[in-house]
């Protein structure tokens, strides 16, 4: 398993639509499209590159008013999947 990215950030050559709170992102490169549920699209908007991943965890677990214990591990596999998927840089 490959480790997130410190400070993650999404590549060029993708498309973001946001609708409803939920995201669909459009890989130019391969045609490929990525369904995004309402905590993803939040993980993937943090993704910019200034934030950490603790620090993007911080941010979900004020938005859904959850604990940081709670949510960082779920943002950690956001963020490992949005690699693997070859959505950061």
């Amino acid at each position: 398993m490959t480790p997130p990215a410190t400070r993650p950030s999404l590549r060029e050559g993708l498309t973001t639509v946001e609708l409803d709170g939920e995201a669909v992102v459009y890989d130019e490169t391969n045609g490929e499209l990525h369904h995004l549920n309402a905590a993803a699209t939040i993980v993937l908007s943090l993704c910019d590159g200034t934030l950490s991943v603790e620090e993007i965890a911080s941010a979900v677990s004020d938005a859904f008013e959850l604990s940081l214990d709670q949510v960082l591990p779920d943002v950690r596999a956001a963020v490992e999947r949005f690699g693997q998927a070859g959505l950061l840089v």
